[in-house]
């Protein structure tokens, strides 16, 4: 059963969630991260349209993702999400992903701001969510959230660049996050795709992006890892005559998959 400190979300894969290989995309498993800490957010009496309506938000600021495997089509898997700390303005958020057994199939984690939409400035976390949520510090991994470079720009790839559509906004009017995962791992070569898959990605968010920017990612090979690992940047143009600003960044390992 539900409760507030503990929300578990059940799932099947749908066809249009996964890969060539009939697996869940990394995109996926964002994508019902998200959904799972929002229907979590409406369990504690604070649904994304209510936080909306008067003048608050969440925004992700650093994460990490380890994916031991991918659940596959059909598959019947559940989403566990809690809040390990509440402290003033930011929150962290744990997540598990089982499989039907009880198996964990992937963990991740992720700190997050209370943020005033209007002010444009974190604001101290409301009373009846830190009483809802209860945090009790337990993680569903041992790992700190810090600063993750990113690649400098002679790493960006200036033959790709992505136009900010309307269809990339979230309801805080600005770039969802999913999105900038989705221009890094477009930049990693495909015969890496076609061989491997993603296991872990550790991610941080500097500056938004919003409606009609232009975003160019950056990929740098990091050297001496045991299988192809990767420093990822997402840039974007500030006007002309101007530098192009890292507004996210991230490391990607990957391991090989395995036979079917």
């Amino acid at each position: 059963m539900n409760q507030p400190r503990l929300h578990v979300r059940p799932y099947r894969l749908r066809y249009y969630e996964m890969d060539t290989w009939g697996e869940a995309t990394p995109l996926t498993m964002l994508n019902l991260f998200e959904e799972t800490a929002f229907t979590h957010c409406e369990e504690s009496g604070w649904d994304v349209y209510r936080l909306r309506q008067n003048g608050y938000g969440w925004i992700l600021l650093r994460g990490v993702v380890e994916m031991y495997r991918y659940p596959s089509y059909r598959e019947s898997f559940t989403v566990e999400t809690w809040a390990s700390a509440l402290r003033l303005f930011y929150g962290q958020r744990e997540y598990v992903v089982r499989g039907s057994d009880g198996a964990r199939l992937g963990v991740a984690r992720s700190l997050w701001v209370f943020y005033s939409l209007e002010r444009k400035r974190p604001i101290a976390v409301l009373p009846d969510i830190v009483a809802a949520w209860a945090p009790e510090g337990t993680r569903a991994l041992d790992h700190e959230l810090t600063e993750v470079p990113p690649p400098g720009a002679q790493w960006m790839d200036t033959s790709r660049t992505y136009d900010v559509r309307g269809r990339d906004i979230d309801t805080n009017g600005h770039v969802n996050n999913v999105n900038y995962l989705e221009w890094a791992l477009e930049a990693v070569p495909r015969d890496v795709h076609s061989t491997h898959r993603l296991a872990r990605v550790e991610g941080q968010y500097m500056k938004e992006v919003v409606y009609g920017q232009k975003v160019w990612p950056a990929l740098e090979p990091i050297e001496g890892a045991v299988t192809p690992s990767f420093g990822h940047g997402v840039y974007v143009g500030q006007g002309e005559g101007k530098a192009l600003v890292a507004v996210a960044s991230a490391r990607t390992e990957w391991k090989p998959r395995e036979p079917r």
